[in-house]
């Protein structure tokens, strides 16, 4: 099992469960927890972000999704531990904001 490391950089301290555990992710730590985890609450390797920012409670309608966006990459997500005493890294997993927005749209940026 891949573990990887999420630093929450967001305002908020969040929890969720997945696979009958909870986890916590405080303002400014690093929780290590399994890639399956990771993939299930934030998307990490997804493409389509949308129905990550939906279980997440992130947005309720279309017209969410940026603001969601934007909140979800405050979550930095690695393979690597952050080194003591260094300031975090940039966001590995990059979050690409949507295109066009449109009712029904797919929200997968074009390549």
């Amino acid at each position: 099992m891949t573990t990887t490391f999420v630093t929450n950089t967001w305002e908020k301290p969040i929890k969720f469960d997945y696979a009958f555990k909870l986890y916590e992710f405080p303002v400014g730590k690093t929780v290590e927890i399994p890639e399956d985890a990771a993939r299930h609450l934030f998307g990490y390797g997804e493409e389509d972000k949308e129905p990550y920012l939906v279980r997440l409670g992130l947005i309720q309608t279309k017209k969410d999704i940026p603001d969601g966006i934007r909140i979800l990459s405050k979550f930095l997500i690695s393979l690597d531990p952050p080194k003591r005493n260094q300031s975090l890294s940039p966001l590995v997993e990059k979050v690409p904001l949507p295109g066009n927005a449109r009712a029904g749209g797919n929200f997968k940026q074009k390549q």
